[in-house]
């Protein structure tokens, strides 16, 4: 069920674990995303892969649906977002969401094991979906309630 106030209805983050990383490490730098309040509340994945070598990889996955830590979690990243990046996310919105309420954000793993916020553009990073509604939302709608959270 969505909070009514804002429509939201889950968060989303996922990340690979390379055979050269230690694991607690990125499960860390995951819930770094998430404020200490979210924790007891985030449910956890986690598949064994394998590589393009044959290499083992794990994928994680951290979802948080509970309504009222949702708005939390949101403006808590909004929060840790340096004002640049906050720009940033502003100016490429538009490719950042779809037509069905979704905003996809990667963040650096390492300043998330930090615990520090830096938004990415590619490579070995965490993956962030944050689904904002059941419904159809225009570009604006979506740009609207980014503003509600002080993401951009």
């Amino acid at each position: 069920m969505s909070s009514p106030q804002t429509g939201l209805l889950q968060i989303t983050a996922q990340a690979l674990v390379h055979a050269t990383e230690d694991e607690s490490k990125v499960r860390k730098a995951l819930v770094n995303l998430f404020p200490e309040k979210t924790h007891d509340e985030l449910r956890y994945k986690s598949t064994q892969l394998r590589g393009h070598h044959h290499n083992p990889i794990i994928h994680l996955e951290v979802q948080l649906k509970k309504p009222e830590l949702l708005a939390l979690t949101l403006k808590e990243m909004g929060k840790r977002l340096p004002v640049e990046e906050r720009q940033h996310l502003a100016e490429t919105l538009p490719s950042r969401t779809n037509q069905k309420g979704y905003l996809f954000l990667r963040f650096d793993k390492q300043e998330s094991y930090q615990g520090r916020l830096r938004l990415v553009n590619q490579g070995d990073s965490l993956r962030v979906v944050i689904r904002f509604s059941g419904r159809k939302l225009s570009r604006t709608d979506l740009e609207a309630q980014c503003r509600q959270f002080d993401l951009i």
